[in-house]
Protein backbone atom coordinates (compact mmCIF):
# COMPACT_ATOMS: atom_id res chain seq x y z
CA UNK A 1 0.00 0.00 0.00
CA UNK A 2 2.82 2.35 0.60
CA UNK A 3 3.91 4.76 3.11
CA UNK A 4 0.81 7.68 3.98
CA UNK A 5 0.82 9.94 6.49
CA UNK A 6 -0.58 7.33 8.92
CA UNK A 7 2.51 5.84 9.06
CA UNK A 8 5.23 7.91 8.33
CA UNK A 9 8.23 7.89 11.35
CA UNK A 10 8.67 10.16 13.56
CA UNK A 11 5.22 12.70 11.76
CA UNK A 12 3.18 9.78 12.76
CA UNK A 13 3.85 9.96 16.00
CA UNK A 14 4.26 13.57 16.66
CA UNK A 15 0.88 14.25 14.83
CA UNK A 16 -0.54 11.40 17.23
CA UNK A 17 0.64 13.64 20.06
CA UNK A 18 -1.08 16.62 18.83
CA UNK A 19 -4.01 14.63 18.05
CA UNK A 20 -4.73 13.25 21.32
CA UNK A 21 -3.83 16.49 23.22
CA UNK A 22 -6.26 18.60 20.99
CA UNK A 23 -9.13 15.97 21.75
CA UNK A 24 -8.01 15.96 25.42
CA UNK A 25 -8.22 19.81 25.44
CA UNK A 26 -12.01 20.29 23.68
CA UNK A 27 -13.10 17.38 25.89
CA UNK A 28 -13.49 14.75 23.57
CA UNK A 29 -12.58 11.33 23.92
CA UNK A 30 -11.63 7.77 21.86
CA UNK A 31 -12.70 4.44 22.83
CA UNK A 32 -11.96 0.68 20.68
CA UNK A 33 -10.19 -0.56 17.83
CA UNK A 34 -10.29 -2.63 14.74
CA UNK A 35 -10.17 -6.30 16.29
CA UNK A 36 -6.14 -7.33 15.88
CA UNK A 37 -7.38 -10.51 13.45
CA UNK A 38 -8.97 -7.87 10.61
CA UNK A 39 -6.05 -6.95 8.36
CA UNK A 40 -8.40 -5.63 5.80
CA UNK A 41 -12.13 -4.00 6.24
CA UNK A 42 -14.91 -1.42 5.07
CA UNK A 43 -14.48 1.05 8.06
CA UNK A 44 -18.10 3.24 7.92
CA UNK A 45 -18.51 6.23 10.32
CA UNK A 46 -21.47 8.25 10.92
CA UNK A 47 -23.17 10.43 11.76
CA UNK A 48 -21.51 12.89 9.48
CA UNK A 49 -23.74 15.87 9.66
CA UNK A 50 -21.09 18.61 9.81
CA UNK A 51 -17.27 19.61 8.71
CA UNK A 52 -16.50 19.73 12.21
CA UNK A 53 -17.96 15.79 12.55
CA UNK A 54 -14.91 14.92 9.71
CA UNK A 55 -12.22 17.11 11.98
CA UNK A 56 -13.28 15.16 15.06
CA UNK A 57 -12.58 11.92 13.89
CA UNK A 58 -9.40 13.22 11.83
CA UNK A 59 -8.19 14.13 14.68
CA UNK A 60 -9.39 10.78 16.39
CA UNK A 61 -7.56 8.72 13.70
CA UNK A 62 -4.07 9.08 14.74
CA UNK A 63 -5.50 8.73 18.13
CA UNK A 64 -7.40 5.41 16.69
CA UNK A 65 -3.67 4.24 15.34
CA UNK A 66 -5.83 3.76 12.21
CA UNK A 67 -4.07 3.73 8.41
CA UNK A 68 -6.81 4.90 6.25
CA UNK A 69 -7.60 5.04 2.74
CA UNK A 70 -10.29 7.61 1.55
CA UNK A 71 -11.80 7.71 -1.86
CA UNK A 72 -11.40 11.32 -3.29
CA UNK A 73 -12.96 13.11 -6.78
CA UNK A 74 -10.57 11.88 -9.19
CA UNK A 75 -10.11 15.55 -10.83
CA UNK A 76 -8.55 16.31 -7.84
CA UNK A 77 -5.57 14.30 -8.18
CA UNK A 78 -3.50 17.19 -10.54
CA UNK A 79 0.65 17.44 -10.24
CA UNK A 80 1.87 18.24 -6.40
CA UNK A 81 -2.00 17.94 -4.83
CA UNK A 82 -2.24 14.79 -6.21
CA UNK A 83 0.86 13.01 -4.63
CA UNK A 84 -0.02 15.11 -1.51
CA UNK A 85 -3.66 13.66 -1.59
CA UNK A 86 -2.17 9.99 -2.27
CA UNK A 87 0.51 10.62 0.58
CA UNK A 88 -2.95 11.18 3.04
CA UNK A 89 -4.35 7.68 1.95
CA UNK A 90 -6.58 9.15 -1.16
CA UNK A 91 -7.75 6.96 -3.99
CA UNK A 92 -8.85 8.96 -6.78
CA UNK A 93 -12.55 7.72 -7.83
CA UNK A 94 -14.47 8.93 -10.70
CA UNK A 95 -18.03 8.85 -9.17
CA UNK A 96 -20.18 8.73 -13.06
CA UNK A 97 -18.53 5.22 -12.85
CA UNK A 98 -20.46 3.51 -9.70
CA UNK A 99 -20.41 -0.17 -10.67
CA UNK A 100 -16.97 -0.03 -11.89
CA UNK A 101 -15.99 1.91 -9.17
CA UNK A 102 -17.37 -0.89 -6.59
CA UNK A 103 -15.59 -3.74 -8.34
CA UNK A 104 -12.36 -1.89 -8.82
CA UNK A 105 -11.76 -1.05 -5.16
CA UNK A 106 -13.13 -5.05 -4.48
CA UNK A 107 -10.87 -6.33 -6.02
CA UNK A 108 -8.05 -3.93 -4.55
CA UNK A 109 -9.32 -5.14 -0.90
CA UNK A 110 -9.14 -8.73 -1.82
CA UNK A 111 -6.05 -8.76 -3.20
CA UNK A 112 -3.90 -6.59 -0.26
CA UNK A 113 -3.35 -7.69 2.52
CA UNK A 114 -4.00 -4.88 4.64
CA UNK A 115 -6.46 -2.35 3.64
CA UNK A 116 -8.76 -0.10 5.70
CA UNK A 117 -10.99 1.55 3.44
CA UNK A 118 -13.19 4.22 5.29
CA UNK A 119 -16.65 5.32 3.80
CA UNK A 120 -19.08 7.52 5.19
CA UNK A 121 -22.26 5.85 4.39
CA UNK A 122 -24.46 8.81 4.49
CA UNK A 123 -22.96 10.64 1.55
CA UNK A 124 -23.90 13.77 2.43
CA UNK A 125 -24.21 16.54 5.28
CA UNK A 126 -27.42 16.51 4.74
CA UNK A 127 -30.15 14.52 6.62
CA UNK A 128 -30.21 11.38 3.99
CA UNK A 129 -32.50 8.12 4.96
CA UNK A 130 -31.29 7.07 1.44
CA UNK A 131 -27.46 5.75 2.74
CA UNK A 132 -25.48 4.65 -0.10
CA UNK A 133 -25.24 0.82 -0.41
CA UNK A 134 -21.37 0.73 -2.31
CA UNK A 135 -20.03 0.13 1.32
CA UNK A 136 -21.81 -3.10 1.34
CA UNK A 137 -21.43 -4.03 -2.00
CA UNK A 138 -17.61 -3.77 -1.52
CA UNK A 139 -17.21 -5.60 1.74
CA UNK A 140 -19.17 -8.69 0.34
CA UNK A 141 -18.00 -8.77 -2.58
CA UNK A 142 -14.38 -8.84 -1.28
CA UNK A 143 -15.03 -11.04 1.45
CA UNK A 144 -14.40 -8.64 3.78
CA UNK A 145 -15.62 -7.12 7.29
CA UNK A 146 -17.41 -4.02 8.17
CA UNK A 147 -16.24 -2.42 11.02
CA UNK A 148 -18.62 0.06 12.55
CA UNK A 149 -17.39 3.71 13.60
CA UNK A 150 -18.99 6.02 15.15
CA UNK A 151 -18.48 9.65 16.60
CA UNK A 152 -21.17 11.37 19.42
CA UNK A 153 -21.36 14.80 19.76
CA UNK A 154 -23.65 14.29 22.70
CA UNK A 155 -20.95 12.46 25.11
CA UNK A 156 -17.86 13.70 22.60
CA UNK A 157 -16.67 10.64 21.90
CA UNK A 158 -15.55 9.13 18.27
CA UNK A 159 -15.33 4.86 18.43
CA UNK A 160 -14.92 1.93 16.60
CA UNK A 161 -17.50 -0.26 18.36
CA UNK A 162 -18.12 -3.66 16.14
CA UNK A 163 -17.76 -5.54 13.28
CA UNK A 164 -20.81 -6.91 10.77
CA UNK A 165 -19.93 -9.80 7.88
CA UNK A 166 -22.21 -9.31 5.65
CA UNK A 167 -25.20 -11.89 5.31
CA UNK A 168 -25.89 -11.17 1.61
CA UNK A 169 -29.30 -9.77 3.17
CA UNK A 170 -28.49 -5.58 2.28
CA UNK A 171 -31.15 -4.27 3.45
CA UNK A 172 -31.20 -6.43 6.76
CA UNK A 173 -27.86 -5.70 7.44
CA UNK A 174 -28.15 -1.73 6.82
CA UNK A 175 -31.35 -1.54 8.69
CA UNK A 176 -29.04 -3.10 12.08
CA UNK A 177 -26.50 -0.86 10.87
CA UNK A 178 -28.59 2.40 11.09
CA UNK A 179 -29.89 0.80 14.18
CA UNK A 180 -27.05 1.72 16.02
CA UNK A 181 -26.43 4.67 14.42
CA UNK A 182 -29.90 6.15 15.60
CA UNK A 183 -28.32 6.13 19.01
CA UNK A 184 -25.68 8.48 18.06
CA UNK A 185 -25.52 12.31 17.55
CA UNK A 186 -23.72 14.27 15.40
CA UNK A 187 -22.54 18.08 16.06
CA UNK A 188 -25.22 19.07 14.18
CA UNK A 189 -28.13 16.17 14.74
CA UNK A 190 -30.90 18.12 12.82
CA UNK A 191 -28.65 17.17 9.73
CA UNK A 192 -28.79 13.54 10.86
CA UNK A 193 -31.98 11.62 9.25
CA UNK A 194 -32.89 7.89 11.00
Amino acid sequence: MGMTLFTTPILAPILRFFSHWILKVIGWRCVGAIPKDINKCILIVAPHTSNWDFAYFILSVFELRLNLRVLIKHTLFVGPLGWFLRYCGGIPVDRRAASARVRSLSDRLADSESFVLLITPEGTRSPNKNWKSGFYHMAQEAGVPIVVAYLDAAIKEIGIDHVVNPTGDKDGDIKKIKAFYDTKQGVKPENYAS
